[in-house]
């Protein structure tokens, strides 16, 4: 039986049941087990010897160590407490296979200089773009997620001595709106939808496909003009009460798109949902087999606005924003002045000076909200003879 190399220094070897080489050894007082996930000796010895140019560099200049993007990604979803955390692991996941292993200093979009062919990022752009299935916002949206997490790691993260993370990243510059036509008339890439509301006519054909779990929340949405998140979030905690006359949700920072506190005054259509739902869930009041909603665009929407679609073609140019585009829209058509749909939107509006951490100081203000979206009402108390089957 062979004697193991004790030399100082790092060593590559192979261990048992495994093809690859391994980086092993002690250097500078680092200690480093490491695959280089290659057969080839040879370029073991390159990954080798940049383990041993990197472990210099920071013992004798202070320099930064190695810090791929999966190390990063990994410390974002551990520490992260953001709404849309689903979302940004589902896009992590996606980049992965194409910069996971890579130093988050080396990574950035365009052409390398060296090879002149597209970087892993750009590759992974282009990849999704060809793929026909997503829009410019769904790259967009991977590419802000790295991003963040690429400023987390400078700004705000640390490791021992207080230094930042990582040493740099390059921000990844999105695909702009001016591209979009062309780079859907030459390489696939799925046109973004332009937001519209569902007329009413629509409405009862798409929320009578909806299953059950769903009609309540869609038919809340579109009388409270809330968000996908802010209503699949939505908590009983926040349900507020004054004399059983007003009744509204007072939605906390965190739970909004702008970060600021919201109220969601509840007209008797949207009141009427929240009663029915009371004892589903202790904590969140919409939900489905006992958990909590994660997005409401998911197969059972689709599925449901296919069949609508059947019937109302025009049905499958909407989307589940159109739910908050219609509240806002039906305002406008009940005469509802523009400063106060800003702020039933929750778009902070300069006008209605009314201030709703204080909450009496602002009552007037609410029943005042309250008699405008009453006026919503009519939009979801037409003629149950109109109502359209259930497409086969």
């Amino acid at each position: 039986m062979g004697r193991k190399n004790r030399e100082p220094g790092l060593h590559l070897v192979k261990r048992g049941g495994s093809k690859f080489w391994y980086v092993q050894g002690t250097l500078f007082g680092k200690r480093v087990r490491e695959s280089t996930q290659t057969e080839s000796r040879e370029e073991a010895e390159i990954i080798k010897a940049k383990l041993v140019d990197d472990i210099k560099k920071n013992h004798l200049y202070g320099e930064m160590p190695r810090v791929d993007f999966n190390t990063c990604a990994t410390k974002y979803i551990r520490n992260a407490s953001i709404k849309s955390l689903d979302r940004d692991e589902c896009h992590i996941k996606q980049l992965s296979p194409y910069i996971g292993t890579l130093d988050m200093k080396d990574i950035f979009r365009g052409q390398d200089p060296d090879t002149d062919q597209p970087t892993a990022l750009e590759q992974y752009v282009w990849d999704r773009i060809a793929s026909g299935v997503v829009t410019r916002a769904t790259i967009n949206y991977a590419l802000k997620t790295f991003n963040k997490i690429g400023r987390l790691a400078i700004e705000e993260w640390r490791r021992k001595g207080g230094k930042p993370f990582i040493e740099s990243f390059t921000r990844a510059y999105l695909i702009k709106e001016k591209e979009e036509s062309w780079l859907v008339e030459n390489y696939g890439l799925k046109p973004t939808k332009e937001p519209r509301p569902l007329f009413p006519n629509e409405q009862i054909v798409l929320f009578n496909e909806l299953p059950e779990h769903l009609k309540s929340v869609f038919e809340f949405g579109v009388n409270t003009g809330c968000r996908d998140q802010e209503l699949c979030n939505l908590k009983w905690d926040w349900l507020k009460k004054i004399d059983d006359t007003l009744w509204y949700f007072e939605l906390p920072k965190g739970s909004t798109k702008n970060n600021q506190v919201r109220p969601v005054v509840l007209n008797s259509v949207a009141r009427s949902i929240i009663e029915s739902l009371v004892g589903n869930n202790a904590e969140y009041v919409f939900s489905y087999e006992g958990r909590k909603l994660g997005r409401l665009n998911k197969s059972a929407y689709r599925k449901a606005r296919d069949r609508a679609g059947m019937v109302m073609p025009d049905i499958l140019k909407t989307n589940v924003h159109s739910l908050r585009h219609s509240f806002g829209e039906r305002l406008t058509e009940s005469d509802v002045p523009w400063d106060w749909k800003q702020a039933l939107l929750g778009h902070n509006p300069k006008e209605v000076t009314w201030r709703y951490s204080h909450y009496y100081k602002g009552m007037a203000n609410m029943f005042k909200m309250l008699e405008f979206v009453e006026r919503l009402v009519k939009f979801s108390s037409l003629d149950e003879t109109q109502k359209i089957g259930k497409v086969a």
